[in-house]
């Protein structure tokens, strides 16, 4: 009778163990793949830097109630168009479209072969309120535009058709609602039935910190699996893009030795659903965010210390390399429409 106890204590711990495991590879995403690629380019720290300052000063405030927001579109414009020059392409302006009695568009840069699928990556161009945004989200535009630069190198020889866009509206009030400058883009795709790969938003993705405890979590739990410093650069999704998020998660452990991580879980989840990403799932198409998990790292996150000599320009250049070597590892597409 005594052995019978024993072996049922053993069948719930080996239980308990699996589920346990079960769990943590369903939420952490491990992927076992190294630094390996020889091929990604360096990402000039300068020019990160001097877009974040352009637009966290130069073109601030950069919310829908100043007029920030339209010389820093512009900006964003001037830059991908001197980008396209070299390459005989073009950006456009998305058709504009009203709130509160301001017009808005955002900025679309297309590269690589027209083919049946797509692949968009995003970045959100205003604030909140009158804060100049460095991290939330110069830094994500000036990542995308530095990565427009390394992807138009190799622009002959990408697999896939990639569409860089810089959103005009996404804070605030209008997250989630139908003025998101990421809304407008996915209906539009979904009303030409293109077909979407994955979407990507990068959002706030400068901050980064060595320090001790410099990284904090919703829940206590989560200590557990992952890091207590605030050093890596996070991918998430919700439950349905495992895979994808998989796939970019391993593409980013091999350009650089930046330390990456994700989540996968429902859409309540804090931070899970909080950018463009989500105007996306709305429209059927798998999504994720890229980010440096903002409020749970940044202190400086949507206040006035939010400037640019806060952020990493160097762990910037790592998330440009991640996301090169995401396009670049996808295998060459049927060509479409």
């Amino acid at each position: 009778m005594f052995s019978g106890v024993i072996n049922k204590i053993l069948d719930w711990l080996i239980a308990f163990f699996v589920a346990s495991l079960l769990i943590w590879f369903a939420i952490t995403q491990p992927v076992f793949s190294f630094f390996s690629s020889s091929s990604v380019p360096e990402i000039d720290q300068n020019k990160l830097k001097e877009h974040v300052i352009e637009l966290s000063q130069t073109y601030s405030p950069r919310s829908p109630e100043f007029d920030g927001i339209r010389p820093a579109a512009n900006y964003i414009y001037r830059q991908l168009a001197k980008i396209g020059k070299e390459i005989g392409k073009k950006p456009s302006y998305q058709p504009f479209w009203t709130m509160g009695g301001g017009r808005f568009s955002n900025i679309i840069f297309s590269l690589g072969p027209v083919t049946a699928e797509t692949v968009v990556i995003g970045a959100h161009y205003d604030t909140r309120n009158t804060f100049p945004g460095a991290d939330n989200n110069a830094s994500g535009v000036a990542t995308l535009i530095e990565l427009a630069s390394a992807l138009s190198i190799v622009e002959k020889d990408l697999p896939i058709r990639v569409e860089l866009v810089a959103y005009a509206l996404s804070e605030g009030a209008v997250l989630g609602t139908k003025d998101m400058g990421s809304f407008k883009h996915a209906k539009m795709l979904k009303q030409k039935n293109r077909s979407v790969k994955f979407m990507i938003s990068v959002d706030s993705v400068g901050y980064f910190s060595n320090q001790s405890n410099s990284q904090h979590y919703p829940f206590s739990f989560m200590k557990l699996i992952y890091p207590a410093k605030g050093d890596f650069i996070n991918i998430s999704g919700h439950l349905a893009d495992f895979l994808q998020v998989r796939q970019v998660k391993k593409s980013f452990k091999k350009a650089s030795d930046l330390e990456v991580r994700s989540i996968n879980a429902p859409e309540i989840f804090p931070n899970i659903a909080n950018s463009d990403h989500i105007s996306y799932w709305k429209h059927g198409f798998p999504a994720m965010l890229i980010s440096d998990t903002t409020a749970y790292r940044n202190k400086n996150y949507d206040t006035v210390n939010d400037t640019a000599e806060t952020l990493n320009y160097a762990g910037m250049a790592m998330v440009v390399q991640g996301l090169y070597q995401t396009i670049v590892d996808l295998p060459k597409n049927g060509h479409g429409s």
